[in-house]
């Protein structure tokens, strides 16, 4: 059972069910799933339901009285796809996606995950190496917690409108946060990614092209998961709000995704859409030789 205390934002009242996971750490009740996706509210507007849901101890769902933890997460998130659904996460909001996807992959009707802050996934590359050794000065040099917040969001570059949500306060419980935030293991990640390929949950894996090492985790996720990839230019963080470019290939593919299910020729696929499945997509399939 879903606990009841998890607040959902949903747009949209009919059509194919889309569940938006965002990211980011526990501590700022102004920062839920709601502003992370606030693009992707065009969507209810063009026949899709979205399922929104603020994480524990984001937005307005309380603290749960552990830290940020993919897993735990995941079991909820696993739950509200009920008999079927697109799923889609964006930074720690895709290890949870992912996380859920493993748990239920008959449920998941296509999986997407944009700029996965799946650090210990490519611990063979240097670009990561160099990325996640900033984190760490961030998370045990930082002078104070709210220190590490600001030194954090701007690190792994976090649009200047959504830093400044909230005050002093929420930057002290997120960098709180920050230093208790569990992350996957590169063993849980690599088995959760061979279940989503052995299922054959088509997946799609979203970059803005401004960080290096998010192109590395996001090439290295793709390809354990059996996955395309998709550059969407942006200069931060957050690909999915930088465009229409995010939402119009989401809704190709769910609509191409459905179509197949019930052997419909969908409005996006007559109006010639690209999707994650389609072989003239503009996207790319990941390079084998790392």
């Amino acid at each position: 059972m879903i606990d009841p205390t998890i607040h959902i934002t949903r747009w949209g009242a009919t059509g194919p069910k889309i569940v938006l996971i965002h990211g980011g750490a526990q501590g700022n009740k102004y920062f839920g799933g709601d502003r992370h996706f606030v693009m992707q509210q065009r969507l209810g507007e063009r026949g899709y339901q979205l399922v929104v849901p603020d994480r524990p101890g984001h937005g307005r769902s309380p603290y749960p009285g552990r830290p940020d933890d993919s897993e735990a997460d995941g079991a909820w998130v696993a739950e509200l796809l009920g008999d079927g659904a697109h799923l889609v996460g964006h930074s720690f909001g895709a290890c949870v996606a992912l996380a859920a996807a493993a748990m239920r992959p008959a449920a998941v009707r296509s999986l997407t995950m944009i700029e996965p802050a799946m650090p210990k996934l490519a611990t063979n590359k240097p670009v990561v190496i160099r990325f996640g050794l900033k984190l760490m000065m961030a998370t045990i040099f930082s002078a104070s917690a709210t220190s590490r917040a600001r030194k954090f969001t701007r690190i792994v570059g976090i649009p200047p409108e959504l830093q400044s949500l909230g005050g002093p306060e929420e930057a002290k419980k997120v960098g709180q946060a920050l230093k208790e935030l569990k992350l996957p293991s590169k063993t849980e990640l690599t088995r959760w990614l061979e279940i989503v390929r052995k299922a054959e949950v088509p997946l799609l894996v979203v970059s803005g092209g401004w960080n290096p090492a998010f192109e590395a985790l996001s090439d290295t996720a793709a390809q354990i998961g059996g996955g395309r990839r998709l550059v969407i230019r942006s200069p931060h963080h957050f690909p999915q709000s930088i465009s229409g470019e995010f939402n119009d290939t989401l809704a190709a593919t769910v609509d191409a995704i459905e179509a197949r299910r019930s052997g419909v020729q969908t409005q996006s696929a007559r109006l010639g859409g690209q999707s994650v499945l389609s072989a003239d997509a503009p996207l790319r399939p990941v390079k084998t030789d790392t």
